[in-house]
């Protein structure tokens, strides 16, 4: 499956990173490897690929992924927020 990436979303995983980093040295480095780990989650384990829009929270981070099935072959993430 292909994993696309929003502009928006883009721009949030560079903003986390640096909150992340602020927080604790290399935190954002392991922000972005449990990103990656989580979206391929999705990818390989949604078993109603809705074309509206859903959340996944990440396990390690207070981190949601908002994203979209936009057919049978790609994933669009839409944005990446960072829970309060």
């Amino acid at each position: 499956m292909k994993i696309l990436l929003s502009s928006i979303a883009k721009n949030d995983i560079r903003l986390l990173m640096r909150v992340f980093n602020a927080e604790k040295e290399n935190k954002g480095i392991d922000f972005l490897e449990d990103l990656k780990t989580s979206i391929n989650e999705i990818s390989e384990n949604s078993v109603a690929k809705s074309s509206d829009i859903a959340v996944n929270k990440m396990q390690n981070f207070p981190v949601n992924i908002h994203y979209v099935f936009e057919n049978e072959e790609n994933l669009f993430i839409t944005a990446i927020f960072k829970e309060d």
